[in-house]
């Protein structure tokens, strides 16, 4: 499969069907998904490793992972009704992951490669970095989206160094968010994302 065929595969899966915004429940657009997944597989990431799909929601990094040849995936997420969601997914897909209903925060696992979408902390009290601080105990190499704005990227490279861990590439993205909540104006509202690479 190339990048485009995953990016069209996945557009045809379910996204949430009630979105919790304390949870911070957007879907992650199906081209932001195939371009990380496409660059883990350039740089030997993906095939062949365990992979974590860390606050997974609807599935769509793991079976991305599955489909361009991951060896295990195990999906992490502390909704169960996005669980359910992404069980169904894994199915249309015809891949086997391991789903794990549980807060990343409390998992004690080890993988090869993280991908990870994790509230940015803007509706909660929960920040982002608390949940890359799981990622980055689980995972030599990890790919994490987050809001970009200069003070939060400076904010979480000097994190990064503190765990001894370093960003290696930071990736600039626009983060499509469809209507979801009554708050929601436009039909689509396009925030900057911003795609780390850790190692």
């Amino acid at each position: 499969m190339k990048q485009k065929d995953i990016e069209i595969f996945l557009t045809q899966l379910q996204s949430f069907k009630n979105p919790k915004l304390h949870l911070e429940q957007y879907q992650t657009p199906p081209r932001i998904i195939a371009m990380i997944l496409w660059r883990a597989l350039q740089l030997e990431n993906l095939k062949n490793k365990i992979v974590g799909d860390l606050c997974c929601g609807t599935g769509l990094f793991g079976i991305g992972a599955k489909l361009l040849g991951a060896k295990e995936v195990h999906g992490i997420e502390i909704d169960n009704d996005a669980i359910e969601i992404a069980k169904e997914n894994s199915k249309k897909a015809d891949v086997k992951i391991n789903f794990i209903n549980k807060d990343v925060r409390e998992v004690e696992k080890s993988f090869d490669t993280v991908f990870m979408n994790a509230p940015f902390g803007i509706q909660g009290i929960v920040k982002d970095q608390e949940f890359l601080f799981s990622a980055l105990k689980m995972s030599k190499v990890v790919y994490s989206i987050h809001l970009y704005q200069e003070k939060n990227i400076d904010f979480l490279t000097n994190y990064v160094r503190r765990q001894k861990r370093e960003v290696k590439e930071v990736i600039k993205a626009e983060f499509e968010i469809p209507k979801s909540y009554k708050f929601h104006k436009k039909k689509y509202h396009v925030i900057e994302a911003a795609i780390l690479r850790i190692v």
